[in-house]
Formats: C-alpha cells, sequence, structure tokens
C-alpha cells in the first residue's frame, strides 16, 4: 500500500535544543509554545503523547486544564527532534527524547501552523 506520506527535506537544526519557556492558550483549544528563539502558533488538532499513550490533547472534555498539563511536561523540555511530513504538512516536535507533540492538518483552506525561528516566519503548515 501506498500512502505517499513521506519525511520532508526541511532542515530544522536550528530548533534542536531549545527549551519550552512558555505556553499559553489562544482561545478554547488553540495553543502557543514559545522557545528560548522563537516560537509555534498551533491551529490545527493537536495532541502531547508520551511512548505509553495521550498525555492531553485538543479535543478534552470542558474543564480538563489542558494547558496546565502542557505545562507541566513542556516548560523547560528541550526540542530534541522536529518531524515534518509531505504532502500533509503534520509535524511532531520531539521534547526530552520522550515527549511528542503531534500537529494533524486538517484543513485546505487554513493555516494548520506557524513556526517561527526569533521573529522570522520559518514555516507555514497549510
Amino acid at each position: 500500500m501506498d500512502i505517499s506520506i513521506k519525511f520532508s527535506d526541511v532542515d530544522f537544526s536550528p530548533f534542536l535544543g531549545l527549551k519550552v519557556t512558555e505556553v499559553t492558550p489562544i482561545g478554547v483549544e488553540l495553543i502557543n509554545i514559545k522557545f528560548e528563539n522563537g516560537n509555534l502558533n498551533v491551529e490545527c488538532p493537536w495532541r502531547l503523547r508520551h511512548r505509553s499513550g495521550i498525555l492531553v490533547g485538543s479535543t478534552e472534555q470542558p474543564g480538563n486544564d489542558f494547558i496546565s498539563i502542557l505545562k507541566k511536561h513542556l516548560l523547560r523540555a528541550p526540542i530534541t527532534n522536529i518531524y515534518h511530513f509531505d504532502p500533509t504538512e503534520d509535524l511532531i516536535i520531539e521534547f526530552n527524547k520522550e515527549l511528542y507533540l503531534d500537529l494533524f492538518a486538517d484543513s485546505t483552506a487554513f493555516e494548520q501552523y506557524q513556526l517561527y525561528e526569533g521573529e522570522s516566519l520559518f514555516l507555514i503548515g497549510k
């Protein structure tokens, strides 16, 4: 079976080793994650998982404090790898070689995420 999804050729080396400095909500389920030298605006479905399963996701029940869970696991965690897939634009950011923030592109009409290196736009998921 050919599912035609492959790793992209984007070089994410400028982000490796950067630590998360802030996690903030944008509305009900969207998030912004700031790094030491950049940030990520997430406008698509996402989940944070550990090797043993999902820790929290964008469609949690009302009252679930997903920001506190994200902060607990991500603050001061270094980025150890980033995986980007063509043609779906899905993105996986690995932290501490044990946590994974999965971003799922789910629209052809809207941007899914914006990744910034410093103040410069590095990648748009669309």
